[in-house]
């Protein structure tokens, strides 16, 4: 499944996505034409051959970002 989390402008998009490259998660930045400029988002992927300790790190590192980002 595709999961999106939401940004919202694309600055903040391409920071929290270049962030996240470099503790090790790969996500795919979507950015406008494809969405409305107050809609951005990253788009996170997950395949059966992802284990549970590989989504629980990811989650922890994409909270991690997320809230050094937000407070």
């Amino acid at each position: 499944p595709i999961i999106p989390i939401y940004t919202h402008d694309a600055f903040n998009t391409l920071t929290v996505a270049k962030e996240l490259y470099d503790e090790g998660v790969y996500v795919n930045p979507v950015l406008p034409p494809a969405t409305h400029p107050s809609e951005c988002l990253l788009r996170t992927s997950y395949m059966a051959t992802h284990t549970e300790a590989l989504l629980d790190e990811a989650m922890d590192i994409i909270a991690d970002v997320m809230v050094k980002r937000h407070g």
